[in-house]
């Protein structure tokens, strides 16, 4: 389990309303329970693919497709995300849909398109997470209203980029045109092929590396 940390982050919430310039920010969405190194990969290369600014991690309340049996506590969850990312300027740890009681993807949405105009948006998920998203509340309205990328996971079969799930998601624009998804109009994805990492959250949680030790400051 992640023991108790604390850690104190300034500037850490973007300032959507002072940006001088359009800025590309990459969505990541999840329990983060906890964060790890596949989390950081999917950052990597979003912002590699598509010539994003910044890659904002939304830690989400809780998960209605997930157990809540292992889920930490938000505020272990969020402090050791970002003591994890605490020298990724370009990665932001955010507690938005906390403060802002958004539970579901498309309220998150709606309201990063309303409070930050200045800012282009992309909804960055892995492959792995394509076989739940005809589950989310409103999955077309989500790819109407954000652009998506999804990022390829181990164990991940390229049929799936045929499937029902992925019609929800609008055109699909080739890999090799991912830098110019933000000139195209949505609903409108990419798939990013990349090295990839085999790792997740569950397997950190089973592994008897993950003690206290490893989550103290």
């Amino acid at each position: 389990m992640i023991e108790n940390v604390k850690v104190s982050f300034k500037n850490n919430t973007p300032k959507c309303f002072s940006y001088k310039r359009k800025r590309k920010v990459g969505i990541l969405g999840g329990s983060f329970n906890p964060a790890h190194e596949g989390h950081i990969h999917i950052s990597n290369t979003a912002r590699a693919s598509l010539g994003i600014d910044e890659v904002w991690w939304l830690v989400a309340p809780q998960n209605r497709l997930k157990s809540s049996i292992e889920m930490e506590s938000f505020d272990k969850r969020l402090s050791y995300a970002r003591l994890f990312t605490n020298k990724l300027s370009y990665i932001k740890v955010l507690d938005i849909e906390e403060k802002n009681k958004l539970y579901a993807s498309y309220m998150t949405i709606n309201f990063l398109n309303i409070k930050c105009q200045r800012v282009k948006f992309i909804w960055l998920m892995g492959s792995d997470i394509l076989d739940n998203f005809n589950k989310w509340l409103y999955p077309t309205s989500i790819a109407k209203n954000m652009y998506v990328a999804v990022i390829s996971r181990p164990n991940f079969s390229s049929s799936f980029l045929n499937t029902r799930q992925t019609t929800k998601l609008g055109k699909r624009l080739k890999t090799s045109k991912s830098k110019t998804i933000f000139l195209r109009k949505k609903p409108v994805w990419v798939f990013l092929k990349n090295k990839l990492l085999s790792i997740s959250s569950s397997e950190i949680r089973r592994s008897q590396n993950f003690n206290k030790t490893e989550f103290q400051t």
